[in-house]
């Protein structure tokens, strides 16, 4: 099958999945309100925490989260039925998964309006071709979060989590001896097998991470007139809870 072909199939997969609006869904199905119409409106797993409720939220994360894997991973599966080489398949891959993320963000299935931020999909898409770096997100996330008590700021920051391990990965063989003292852990190899493949999802991970990032600049700004300009007073909260 040409290659041509099986990636754009891959690519609109990506995007239908990636458009299923998590949020939305659960917010009907869980209290019967539009997501998009309370708390910040913003379509993503925060908001459906603070609007919906833990549980919804959570299912909500794990949905988004889970989408974008899906994404690339079925991507992939379809690219190879056209038997690419390395750097081909990794290409379709990474624009696979920023389909995915523009599909959250501006889903088909409400009118392409503006949805969630991207966060959680691109934390799929991550795990998917950086598999380690999820132990180091979640590391750097609680690290994080236990100082500042804001999850949003929390998770931003865990993404530097994933070039950080590609970088390791990279230029250490530490991933090789953890695989081998923990045999388990062997699909946690990133999909790299040459320098520019490396450069590239060092490039790519940092491009997801600026996307939410972005994003967040005017939430940054409101929030930054509720604290008086001060940044730590909009940094650190004292709880979890707390929602400037």
């Amino acid at each position: 099958m040409n290659i041509y072909l099986t990636a754009c199939v891959a690519v609109i997969v990506s995007y239908l999945l990636g458009s299923i609006p998590s949020a939305y869904i659960i917010g009907r199905a869980f209290k019967g309100i539009d997501i998009r119409k309370t708390g910040s409106g913003n379509m993503g797993a925060m908001n459906a925490i603070y609007a919906v409720g833990l549980l919804p939220g959570l299912l909500v994360g794990v949905s988004d989260v889970g989408k974008g894997a899906l994404a690339v991973y079925l991507g992939t599966l379809l690219c190879q039925l056209s038997n690419p080489s390395a750097l081909a398949l990794m290409v379709v891959q990474l624009i696979c998964g920023l389909v995915a993320i523009a599909g959250h963000n501006y889903p088909i299935f409400l009118g392409f309006r503006r949805g969630g931020r991207g966060g959680a999909t691109a934390i799929g898409v991550l795990f998917y071709m950086i598999p380690m770096g999820i132990f180091f997100f979640i590391l750097l996330l609680l690290i994080v979060l236990a100082i500042t008590r804001y999850l949003t700021i929390s998770y931003a920051i865990a993404f530097l989590a994933f070039p950080i391990v590609v970088w390791m990965q990279w230029v250490t063989s530490v991933d090789v001896w953890l695989q081998t003292m923990l045999p388990a852990l062997a699909w946690t190899h990133s999909r790299a097998s040459d320098s520019a493949q490396y450069i590239m999802l060092i490039v790519y991970s940092v491009v997801l991470m600026l996307i939410p990032v972005l994003l967040y600049i005017p939430r940054i700004k409101e929030i930054l007139s509720k604290s008086g300009g001060s940044f730590k007073a909009a940094a650190i909260h004292r709880s979890v809870k707390d929602r400037p």
